[in-house]
């Protein structure tokens, strides 16, 4: 009875921590979300290695690894997906209007918009609200990096190539 009861208290808890979310884009694209441990599967980006990165609209540091991102995400089309959530509260307008102010080619959502997603990082990576912060998601929907602050282009080249597997 006392293994049953283990077993069972176990289960229940993987349960409770597996979430199932969304997540709309900008141009209104929803992604589903499914996260549980160190697995973060988003609908339609499995093959790909993702940049998961949070931003700000007034974050000097955001606007300096951008043109990386916007690089990389050209450069591996089909290798990688950069989602990138602004997490100040600004809503789709402007990050629309910053989008095309800095030729942003890759997935940009709302902090609005993205249900619990943001909320489920911050409690399973201890992250405190530091930008820019950069979740890197290999192809199998591994967490594999978590790093906050700018990050060379090289280092992120170096993780699509280590990932892309």
């Amino acid at each position: 009875m006392k293994k049953f009861i283990i077993l069972l208290s176990i289960l229940l808890t993987s349960v409770l921590y597996a979430q199932n979310m969304e997540m709309t884009d900008s141009s209104g694209t929803t992604y589903k979300v499914y996260a549980q441990d160190n697995q973060f599967e988003i609908e339609g980006m499995e093959g790909k290695v993702v940049f998961l990165e949070f931003f700000g609209l007034q974050c000097p540091a955001c606007t300096q690894l951008m043109p990386s991102l916007i690089n990389l995400q050209e450069k591996y089309p089909n290798k990688l997906q950069v989602m990138a959530i602004e997490v100040q509260n600004n809503d789709i307008e402007p990050i629309n209007a910053y989008k095309k102010k800095h030729g942003i080619n890759y997935r940009t959502f709302s902090n609005y918009d993205v249900g619990l997603v943001v909320r489920y990082i911050a409690n399973n990576s201890d992250w405190a609200g530091a930008i820019p912060f950069l979740a890197a998601i290999d192809t199998k929907g591994k967490v594999q990096i978590l790093k906050i602050g700018v990050i060379p282009e090289e280092t992120l080249e170096g993780y699509i190539k280590k990932y892309a597997k």
